[in-house]
């Protein structure tokens, strides 16, 4: 008869694996970025080949989505944007614009999201999540300039910064649990028009902040102030 405590050790390590979800690799991330700046790029001069570790890690992906036709376009597109970050050591890209790029890819070639499983590329949250929230880490992490530094015509950098937009619902999440309101979207509105009247000019709007980050849940989790996140 088996141990009914090593029987629910086994269960509970059964669950916990399936509860874990895999990382997708920073090669990943980093080639996310690379397709975003190298996609409309058109040159004569042969790009840079990729590292095994990017290509074998954006393949994976493209064909657990379904979408394996998509890898030689995307590789070219990937190492297109190598060979820009290669020419300009200047080349950055805005959070705002990268979201923008993505969205546009997945409606043209109808890739579907599903429970548990991770799209190419990769969601401007999750690149800020792996930095620790900062836009300007991920794309030092890849190589790209930040946006203090010089900035392309074309990838303009937003109005607000990440660190600014992730300050403002830091903010508002402790305002809320100090003051005893929910943190739905109309009262961050309300909350950031009693800010503004007081001269406030680095607080980003309901619009601004949901379009940056896809949702205003996600906006909501992407802090690690306390709060529970609702949905808009």
């Amino acid at each position: 008869m088996a141990n009914p405590v090593d029987a629910a050790r086994i269960r509970m390590s059964s669950v916990r694996s399936l509860m874990v979800a895999p990382l997708v690799p920073d090669s990943a991330l980093h080639a996310s970025l690379l397709f975003a700046v190298g996609q409309s790029q058109h040159t004569a001069e042969p790009p840079p080949e990729l590292s095994a570790d990017m290509m074998d890690s954006v393949s994976a992906m493209l064909t657990n989505q379904d979408t394996p036709h998509l890898i030689p376009l995307v590789q070219e597109a990937v190492r297109a944007g190598q060979q820009s970050l290669e020419r300009n050591p200047g080349l950055t890209i805005s959070a705002k614009r990268y979201a923008e790029i993505r969205s546009e890819f997945i409606a043209k070639h109808a890739i579907l999201s599903s429970k548990g499983k991770q799209i190419w590329p990769v969601g401007a949250t999750t690149i800020l999540k792996r930095a620790g929230g900062s836009w300007n880490a991920a794309l030092r992490a890849a190589g790209f300039s930040t946006s203090k530094q010089q900035t392309p015509q074309g990838f303009g950098s937003a109005r607000f910064t990440p660190e600014q937009f992730s300050n403002a619902i830091r903010t508002f999440k402790s305002d809320a649990a100090r003051g005893n309101f929910s943190t739905k979207l109309q009262h961050y509105v309300e909350w950031r028009k009693h800010l503004v009247k007081q001269g406030r000019t680095d607080i980003p709007s309901g619009p601004s902040i949901r379009n940056f980050y896809g949702s205003w849940s996600a906006a909501l989790s992407s802090t690690n102030a306390e709060g529970p996140a609702e949905q808009d």
